[in-house]
């Protein structure tokens, strides 16, 4: 399609020149409604925005279309929320160049807000009277044009066809139906495997579906409109999984399925899936400063036994003291508390009631990670007071055979 006097926009894309709907747009629409996928090909509309009338946007298929038999043109077009008497000319061109204006459709927009899906299509019609009367060959239009005849203003054009009173007749849909399969494989010690997503095509007929290929580490996708068909594979996904003896997460090598037009969709996501099959390396706590005057930084150190394919997390914890008198809240920096508590110092209470629960993380391909707890000063005297800092699983449970370790902290006057 060629759209020349407008822009032919995406339904859902994250580059705002693209998009029909920018991300900042106040407000929302059904019809760019997302899904699964941060764009989608081949799904869209067209724009139109003017600052004076009279500039027409013609838009032209790929190929004449036909509105022989049809009583009007139909048009599904919306405009911005709270807008009114928005006013466009519709005109039709034949294959031979011929052309006649259809009439004028005034469309309002919704009530609506930022809370509010109100860019919302309508449906208007122009009967195709002026058409049939100027001669035009309605089994072969080549172009459509919109012609605004507001002072200025935005409109979206979603679709176009020829409308005929009464209702066809029923008949039952052969449809083809698309299923994606998934695979579950170790991703074992050594070697490069190759496998492929199971995509099956059962049903009759054919129809268009778009098969997004998923990036497992970024997530975007590349897009794929296929015409698919009983008996034939639509698309070959070839999956290649490295075997090695690092521990790391599952990956996932995901496809999905939407229909676009003639199918139906079963199961619409699947894939490969490799399996992590290291066992985690051993993490261990140990002391690297773990007795401070008032306003210096206790320091402990996480280790692994070896590094990870992935960032490895390994949640600690602050746990009551037993024994003495126990850091306070207001004893340690206020921004150190939010970061890691999300707490404020004031009222004062123990620091362990303060649920300083932090998920440490150990990047990929390395072994250790600091935790520390940074004090402040005061002019209050105060007794020794300590604080106790486990490793824990993500129950917050801290793990057996590990020791709890104990920092402690003098008073600075």
């Amino acid at each position: 399609m060629k759209v020349t006097g407008g822009r032919l926009c995406a339904a859902i894309d994250p580059d705002p020149a693209e998009a029909c709907l920018p991300p900042d747009t106040t407000g929302s629409s059904p019809h760019f409604a997302w899904w699964q996928t941060d764009k989608e090909a081949g799904r869209g509309a067209v724009a139109l925005n003017w600052t004076a009338p009279g500039t027409a946007t013609r838009i032209r298929p790929a190929a004449p279309l036909s509105l022989n038999g049809a009583k009007s043109l139909a048009l599904r077009v919306f405009v911005p929320p709270n807008t009114t008497g928005t006013a466009l000319d519709v005109s039709v061109t034949d294959s031979a160049g011929h052309r006649a204006r259809l009439g004028r459709v005034t469309v309002d927009g919704l009530p609506g807000s930022e809370r509010t899906a109100s860019y919302w299509a309508r449906e208007v019609r122009v009967p195709l009277t002026a058409a049939t009367r100027a001669g035009l060959d309605l089994k072969h239009v080549k172009s459509l044009e919109l012609t605004p005849r507001s002072g200025s203003g935005q409109a979206w054009l979603m679709d176009a066809w020829g409308w005929a009173p009464g209702t066809p007749a029923v008949t039952a849909a052969a449809l083809p139906r698309v299923d994606i399969g998934r695979l579950t494989v170790e991703e074992g010690d050594s070697g490069t495997r190759t496998y492929h997503v199971p995509v099956r095509v059962s049903g009759h007929g054919s129809g268009t579906v778009r098969f997004s290929v998923l990036d497992p580490d970024t997530g975007q996708s590349v897009d794929r409109l296929v015409t698919v068909r009983p008996g034939a594979t639509p698309v070959d996904v070839p999956v290649e999984v490295k075997g090695d003896t690092r521990f790391g997460y599952d990956e996932q090598h995901d496809v999905l399925a939407k229909a676009v037009r003639g199918a139906v969709i079963g199961s619409y996501r699947g894939g490969v899936t490799a399996r992590n099959d290291d066992p985690a390396p051993e993490v261990t706590l140990t002391p690297v400063t773990d007795r401070v005057t008032e306003g210096g930084t206790l320091t402990w150190r996480i280790s692994l036994s070896e590094p990870a394919d992935v960032v490895f997390w390994q949640p600690v914890l602050v746990m009551p003291v037993t024994e003495g008198a126990e850091l306070s809240t207001r004893d340690v920096d206020p921004q150190w508390l939010l970061e890691h508590a999300g707490a404020l110092p004031d009222p004062e209470r123990p620091l362990s009631g303060a649920d300083v629960w932090a998920w440490m993380g150990i990047p990929a391909g390395t072994t250790t990670a600091d935790f520390s707890v940074v004090t402040v000063a005061d002019q209050v005297t105060e007794p020794v007071e300590s604080v106790r800092l486990a490793l824990t699983d993500d129950e917050a449970e801290p793990l057996p055979g590990h020791p709890v370790l104990t920092g402690t902290v003098t008073d600075a006057s």
